[in-house]
């Protein structure tokens, strides 16, 4: 039986049967990896887990209604004390609320006597100067957005996440049918990202290496780039180059200096 890692953003998670992945809380675009591989892929790529990942289809109006004319008659021909017995106590139910309803509704629009102006004279000529009481507002402080950012921009090596999907190996090598998936749990959209993709040789060795880029990958959410087919190469490793998001003012390029050891990566 196959069995199968996810990666939750921050921690490679498993392993899963097929029977355990679908009880996960899985997005179209959550990365997953067969046990003995480093292939990544979407989980909607994965065919088990396409109705687990798809919304399952609205029942509509016209579905239901005659189901429920189905029940009824049932009712009606073997038990009709239970349908009857039914039909009265929804129909008391509806009748106390109508009346609480009513009560209260009556008793807000109840009549409001207004004095006359002879009564109002007399009234305000008989009290005392009346005392105002200022009430000072307490003042709350302000919710900074830039801590949020900042709080984000410190931890982005856990939200942020970039992995090759599943690819095919030629005969004599070569990579073939490979993407790069970026994904963000950040609450900001990222504006670039820049993935380098390493192709390792059978014997370990570095091939070569390349960089792919992909723009505009949405808060809590994934997106994917192909990238060109080679003819050498018998594995691949992606990790994350650059990484821009003005929303988060966040900015990181590999091997960068560090301008603020307090907040490293944020935009000056």
């Amino acid at each position: 039986m196959s069995t199968y890692y996810i990666h939750d953003g921050r921690n490679e998670v498993g392993p899963f049967s097929i029977d355990l992945l679908k009880k996960q809380k899985l997005t179209r675009n959550t990365p997953i990896r067969q046990m003995g591989t480093d292939n990544w892929m979407p989980a909607e790529k994965l065919a088990p887990l396409k109705g687990v990942v798809t919304p399952g289809k609205i029942k509509r109006p016209q579905d239901i209604v005659p189901v429920i004319k189905d029940r009824v008659a049932y009712l009606k021909e073997r038990r009709p004390k239970v349908l009857y017995g039914s039909l009265f106590l929804i129909a008391l139910i509806a009748g106390v609320s109508l009346y609480t309803v009513t009560k209260t509704e009556a008793k807000a629009l109840s009549p409001v006597v207004v004095p006359r102006p002879s009564e109002i004279v007399a009234r305000y000529s008989t009290q005392s100067t009346p005392t105002v009481v200022v009430l000072k507002e307490e003042k709350k402080p302000p919710v900074v957005a830039e801590d949020k950012a900042k709080a984000t921009r410190l931890r982005w090596n856990k939200l942020i996440h970039a992995a090759n999907s599943n690819y095919g190996i030629g005969f004599l090598g070569g990579i073939k049918d490979l993407s790069v998936v970026i994904t963000n749990r950040t609450d900001y959209p990222i504006d670039e990202a820049v993935a380098k993709i390493t192709y390792i040789k059978s014997n370990g060795s570095i091939w070569k290496t390349k960089l792919i880029t992909i723009y505009g990958v949405p808060a809590h959410d994934s997106k994917e780039q192909s990238v060109p087919d080679v003819g050498r190469g018998k594995k691949v490793k992606v990790s994350i180059q650059k990484i821009v998001s003005k929303k988060m003012k966040f900015s990181y390029t590999e091997g960068q200096k560090i301008k603020s050891p307090d907040d490293p990566y944020v935009i000056q």
